[in-house]
Order: C-alpha cells, then sequence, then structure tokens
C-alpha cells in the first residue's frame, strides 16, 4: 500500500484509468515520452510511485526518462530480427473477409482491459 506522503497529486479513479488508456494505446516510442511526464507531474518524479498508481513497468518508465534526459531514442531489434511470421503473412485472407475497422472492434471486444470513463 501507498505512503500518506507518497500520494499522486489529486488524481482520481477514472484519471488514472484513462492515462493508463491512453498509454495503452501509444506506440513504444510515444509511450515511453509521455509516462515520464506523468511520472514528474503526478508522482513527485517517482518511478516506483508512478508503477504503482498507474500499473506500468517501472524499467518503461526509467527508460522514458533517460531518452527525454539524453535526446536519444532506443530502438529494439525484436521485430527485424524476429523469425515469426506476421498475422497477415499466416492467414492472407483474413483482411481481405474483414474489414479493418471490424476486425478492430472484435479485437478490442474480446481483449480491452481499460474502458473510458
Amino acid at each position: 500500500m501507498l505512503d500518506p506522503a507518497e500520494k499522486p497529486k489529486s488524481l482520481t479513479r477514472s484519471q488514472i484509468e484513462y492515462f493508463r488508456f491512453a498509454a495503452w494505446k501509444m506506440n513504444r516510442v510515444e509511450r515511453r515520452d509521455f509516462q515520464p511526464e506523468m511520472r514528474l507531474k503526478y508522482c513527485q518524479g517517482r518511478a516506483r510511485l508512478a508503477q504503482t498508481v498507474f500499473s506500468w513497468g517501472r524499467e518503461n518508465i526509467e527508460l522514458g526518462f533517460a531518452e527525454k534526459r539524453t535526446g536519444i531514442i532506443c530502438v529494439g531489434l525484436q521485430l527485424a530480427l524476429s523469425t515469426a511470421k506476421r498475422c497477415q503473412e499466416k492467414q492472407p485472407l483474413l483482411l481481405w473477409h474483414y474489414p479493418w475497422d471490424k476486425l478492430h472492434n472484435v479485437i478490442l471486444n474480446k481483449t480491452q482491459y481499460f474502458k473510458l470513463p
């Protein structure tokens, strides 16, 4: 549990859920730019507090903070070196049969964790 001294600055539950949802919708670089901002603004600059409040990975928050400080963006090679086939390569007719907006809605309805307030 959080110490009384470690409470985030006046955030309601719906605001916390909204920030979590916003970070979830961003790509990796945008997320690593966004999370340190929330850490500085609402969590007194503490990564552990941001991890507890927003349920984000502390390492990701720290990496984003280091990227902001140095101006160097870290790029992973996971996609370039991965041998796994993409969904479109495994099932090329999937997107032909289902328009992207319908497929996207099906995926979100089955997997969505955060809901907007």
